[in-house]
């Protein structure tokens, strides 16, 4: 190599290693046309050489600029000494698309007043900051006002922001864009995202629909959001493919996340020959990509990979530096909305535990309520008991006197066995065991049906109730205790008579079906609304100016403790339909 041995040597040397200095520069005459530009350019602008040059720069500035023609030389008069430095503008694409750019102007005043223009920060970064920022605040309005929204869909529209912004004309401009994220809970590299065409045809396809598309970044977006053409699902087939444990670190990827350094896979990578460098690119069907870590608060979170599979222009040194500057913007972004959805997820999980906390102090405010009532009744049953002792045997000494042909036999006797009765639900209520021969596990649900009616033969008559009582065949003995039997039917068909005031209907049927007594009690009444139907079965509730509501609770109880079933249907204005099935005696047992 000859030594340097003059300026005018030094300056030759010096513009035959301008790519090296500068990328995309473009170089005027004194007439501010274009004379030369870098390849970088040619690939930013679109246009080539052939094309561009001879041409005003004023070309490559937008229409609606101000002062478009004589803008070069208001530069020169805003300059000092013939430099402006960064210089905040928009340049055009060949297809119409906007960039925001830093420009720097050099005038050559020695040299016929050649200029040199450099472009940098050719992306509309600022604008997808500006984007995601009101995306986010919008989630944060959203976060605080609707609790409970899913927040997943607002995540896939950060992603698609993210990758529109690396391939997207407006942005960074590469083919393809994959985004990879770590699952900590898996301990997995996951590929969860990606934009592309799959092929030369499709991107010829895509490109040719949005060579109208809106000039800007965020517009971009939204078009690519409502956009009904999009035909991403192979690539984002083939990013879900990508799975690799966090605990193999001899992989490409886990290395780009442990080391922190973005990873340029091409022929003349340092890890070209590596197995997991040559799956990636037979994975990807590329020669050459960017592999790009997501820092956040200095752990490694995720990755984007670029790739331009379609054009094959090669990556360089400005492609880097725009996608490494633009991925701080993007984890940024990715990982605030996973802290707002983490967030919502834990406020989801307070106030679920908050309303389990109120159910239970509830419940525990009903069971002391309970538990006072269940005394005070036990209280009431204890004074009862006495007098009701007596009125049984002096009833039952009577009874013994009277003749069965006498005409007060049958009243009598219902006031024996009515007595007898209560005597054994007070004793329930005491928690007190009768004597061994009333102990009878099992009884004759006609003979109960009976027993119920004739009990309230006075209040249907003065109600003018019309009774109907079909008993089809032979009932088996049902597996419960009379008095218990006695409970349920009695209340059932007080509620109805209730119900049903005067005039009424009152169906009762009773049949065996399989291993169970099935006792149906239906009236004519109005009704039980569908709003309270739920309610009914409630301690305490009742409609009724006069009552407890206990009879249901009761009723509810005992059927359950039997091993049985009870059902309520009910239309409005028509009536109401109680439905018991409760189970039978096996033969053996009747043996």
């Amino acid at each position: 190599m000859s030594p340097i041995s003059s300026a005018a040597d030094l300056q030759s040397l010096l513009f035959r290693h301008i790519d090296k200095i500068l990328q995309v520069w473009i170089l005027l005459d004194g007439q501010d046309k274009i004379v030369m530009w870098s390849k970088p350019a040619e690939q930013n602008f679109g246009y080539s050489s052939a094309e561009i040059l001879g041409q005003p720069f004023c070309n490559l500035l937008p229409l609606h600029a101000p002062n478009r023609t004589e803008y070069i030389k208001l530069l020169e008069l805003d300059s000092h000494n013939g430099s402006l430095i960064n210089h905040r503008t928009q340049v055009v694409q060949r297809g119409g698309i906007l960039m925001d750019v830093e420009l720097t102007l050099h005038v050559f005043k020695e040299s016929e007043n050649f200029k040199l223009i450099t472009l940098t920060n050719i992306t509309e970064t600022a604008e997808l900051q500006h984007y995601v920022n009101n995306k986010m605040m919008e989630l944060v309005e959203r976060f605080h006002f609707f609790h409970g929204k899913d927040l997943t869909p607002q995540m896939r529209e950060i992603f698609d922001a993210v990758l529109v912004a690396v391939t997207s004309g407006q942005g960074l401009r590469f083919n393809r864009a994959f985004l990879l994220l770590v699952d900590q809970e898996d301990q997995e590299l996951k590929g969860v995202q990606a934009i592309g065409p799959a092929s030369r045809e499709e991107a010829g396809r895509i490109y040719h629909e949005l060579s109208q598309s809106p000039p800007t970044l965020t517009k971009m977006i939204d078009l690519y959001k409502a956009s009904e053409t999009r035909s991403d699902t192979w690539i984002n087939q083939l990013c879900q493919s990508i799975r690799v444990s966090l605990g193999d670190p001899e992989h490409l990827l886990i290395q780009t996340l442990f080391t922190q350094k973005y990873q340029l896979i091409n022929d003349s990578s340092t890890m070209a020959g590596h197995p997991s460098f040559n799956r990636l690119r037979e994975t990807l069907q590329v020669s050459e990509c960017i592999v790009v870590p997501l820092i956040w608060h200095g752990q490694s979170v995720g990755l984007l990979i670029a790739d331009n599979a379609v054009t094959g222009h090669q990556i360089t040194d400005t492609n880097i530096k725009a996608i490494t500057e633009f991925a701080k913007t993007a984890t940024e972004v990715i990982e605030t909305v996973k802290l707002l959805s983490k967030l919502e997820e834990s406020i989801n999980y307070i106030k679920q535990t908050n309303l389990k906390i109120k159910e239970s102090q509830a419940q525990l405010m009903h069971q002391e309520k309970l538990a006072a009532k269940g005394q005070l009744i036990a209280q009431m049953a204890h004074e009862i008991r006495g007098p009701m002792s007596i009125i049984g045997g002096f009833a039952r000494r009577v009874f013994k006197r009277i003749e069965p042909g006498d005409i007060n036999y049958d009243p009598v006797n219902r006031i024996v066995e009515t007595v007898a009765t209560l005597e054994l639900v007070l004793n329930d209520i005491l928690d007190q065991t009768p004597k061994a021969e009333v102990l009878k596990n099992d009884c004759d649900a006609a003979k109960t049906i009976n027993r119920v009616i004739a009990l309230l033969e006075e209040e249907i008559h003065l109600r003018r109730i019309s009774v109907n009582i079909n008993v089809k065949g032979h009932l088996p003995n049902i597996r419960i205790k009379e008095h218990h039997l006695f409970e349920i039917i009695n209340n059932l068909v007080k509620n109805a008579l209730e119900a049903m005031e005067k005039d009424g209907l009152l169906l009762i049927l009773a049949n065996e079906l399989g291993n169970m007594v099935v006792i149906t009690i239906q009236d004519t009444g109005p009704g039980i609304p569908k709003s309270e139907e739920a309610k009914i079965f409630s301690p305490y509730y009742t409609t009724k100016e006069n009552g407890t509501g206990l009879g249901l609770v009761v009723v509810q109880k005992l059927v359950e403790e039997h091993k049985g079933m009870l059902t309520v249907h009910s239309l409005p204005a028509k009536g109401t339909t109680f439905t018991i099935s409760l189970p039978t005696v096996n033969k053996q047992e009747e043996l």
